[in-house]
């Protein structure tokens, strides 16, 4: 199967390396040439790269270079994505930006192909407003970090076929995740879980009833999460917290979705998440808050 992936930051390095790592031809793209470069590196060497999954015996060398050599990029989205049969758009969280790549891919890619958004929070069928192939359209939301995670939801637009829904299940069992469906309501499922829990945790730190440290102990002794709310914002970024709170909170007008006072204190400082995966923050809530006793699972 050929894939194109479109926006090659944080998600779309990960959503190509577990295609390529799973046996197939992976097409990235993205205007910055820069990232391109970075991406390709991150995908290389990063924590959750190919060399690193080769040092844990996760990965043979052979496999390893198989991997790389699956991953082409072009900073031409034309040329990514003129034969593919799954185009992921993976760009920032903003809708008109992703209307404007799905407009721009209705005319490029082959009738057949599966378009997927890989939007965590915003409405599919306002993504694919202006598509003229609304039913080939469907959210494919993989969750950070993906290289590891086990899960994708498969989103169901207004228009979406059964057929694409079943076609995409199919792909994402074959590349090794677990899909659930949802229909398109704002946040999904797992989103408007998790957040909602990152609300109220968010609300016990500010309201002093217990320590973001014994917070995240509470879930992770408690209920056998694997990670804490406080240390899952560091991961996937506390800039990245906003931008999905902000979204569903136009979406849906609830003030529940309003970002906590402190989240948006500590991303103004700088802090937005954790320094290895973003090299220009600060830190997360545990260095804000003074604390080195976070602990985060292996990968």
């Amino acid at each position: 199967m050929k894939v194109a992936v479109v926006g090659f930051g944080m998600m779309g390095r990960q959503i190509a390396q577990v295609f390529a790592q799973h046996g197939h031809k992976v097409a990235v793209t993205d205007e910055n040439k820069q990232a391109l470069a970075a991406g390709i590196d991150e995908i290389s060497n990063g924590p959750y790269g190919v060399k690193s999954a080769i040092a844990k015996g996760k990965m043979t060398a052979n496999e390893g270079a198989k991997t790389l050599e699956a991953i082409r990029a072009t900073s031409k989205i034309d040329d990514a994505c003129k034969d593919a049969d799954l185009v992921i758009e993976a760009v920032f969280e903003d809708l008109h930006l992703k209307r404007e790549i799905l407009s721009r891919l209705d005319s490029i890619v082959p009738h057949k192909a599966l378009i997927a958004s890989n939007t965590s929070t915003l409405g599919i069928s306002k993504i694919a407003s202006k598509l003229g192939k609304k039913e080939r359209v469907l959210g494919m939301h993989f969750f950070n970090p993906a290289q590891i995670t086990k899960l994708v939801e498969i989103v169901k637009g207004e228009h979406t076929s059964l057929s694409t829904v079943q076609d995409a299940a199919k792909i994402v069992q074959m590349i090794g995740k677990t899909p659930i469906i949802a229909r398109d309501e704002p946040g999904f499922v797992a989103n408007r879980l998790g957040l909602t829990l990152y609300i109220e945790a968010s609300r016990l730190f500010e309201e002093g009833v217990a320590t973001i440290q014994d917070i995240d102990l509470a879930m992770k002794l408690g209920y056998n999460h694997p990670m804490g709310p406080f240390e899952t914002a560091d991961l996937v970024g506390l800039d990245t917290r906003i931008r999905n709170l902000e979204a569903l909170f136009q979406q849906t007008s609830d003030e529940k979705w309003i970002p906590p006072k402190s989240l948006r204190e500590m991303v103004n400082q700088g802090y937005i998440g954790d320094p290895t995966r973003r090299p220009w923050s600060k830190g997360g809530y545990y260095t804000y808050t003074g604390s080195n006793t976070q602990t985060h699972p292996p990968p």
